[in-house]
C-alpha cells in the first residue's frame, strides 16, 4: 500500500512542477494543472498523459470555435505571435493573458476539456 501511495504522490508532484511554467505565464488556471495532477496520479503516466492529451484536443477544437465564433481567431495569432517575440528579444516573462487586456471572452472552461478527455480516455483508451 505504501508504495502505490508514494508513486500517487509523486507523479502528482512531478506533473504539477512540470505544469507550473504555464500558471507563471499566465496560460492556465491553478485548477486545472492540479486536476492534471491528480489525473496523472490516478491514471499513472501513460494513461494519465493519454487523457490529458485528449482533453487538450477537445480544448483545441473548442478554443477554434469560439475563436472562429467572435472572429478574433487572426488577432489572437497576432498577439501570439507576437509575445513569443518579445519573449525572445527580450527574455522579459510578463503574463500572456491579463484580465483587464484581454477580458473573459478568450478563455475556454479547461476543465471540462479535461473531463471530456478523461472520458474520451474511458471509452477508447482504458
Amino acid at each position: 500500500m505504501l508504495p502505490a501511495v508514494g508513486g500517487y504522490l509523486l507523479r502528482v508532484f512531478l506533473c504539477a512542477a512540470v505544469l507550473f511554467p504555464l500558471f507563471v505565464l499566465r496560460m492556465i488556471g491553478a485548477g486545472d494543472i492540479k486536476l492534471m495532477a491528480v489525473m496523472t496520479g490516478f491514471l499513472g503516466w501513460g494513461n494519465g498523459l493519454r487523457a490529458i492529451f485528449y482533453g487538450c484536443v477537445a480544448g483545441a477544437i473548442l478554443a477554434l470555435a469560439k475563436l472562429l465564433r467572435q472572429r478574433i481567431l487572426l488577432q489572437r495569432l497576432n498577439y501570439l505571435f507576437a509575445y513569443i517575440r518579445r519573449l525572445i528579444l527580450t527574455k522579459e516573462i510578463v503574463p500572456y493573458y491579463r484580465i483587464e487586456r484581454d477580458g473573459y471572452g478568450v478563455v475556454i472552461p479547461f476543465a471540462f476539456c479535461l473531463f471530456a478527455g478523461y472520458v474520451g480516455y474511458l471509452l477508447w483508451g482504458g
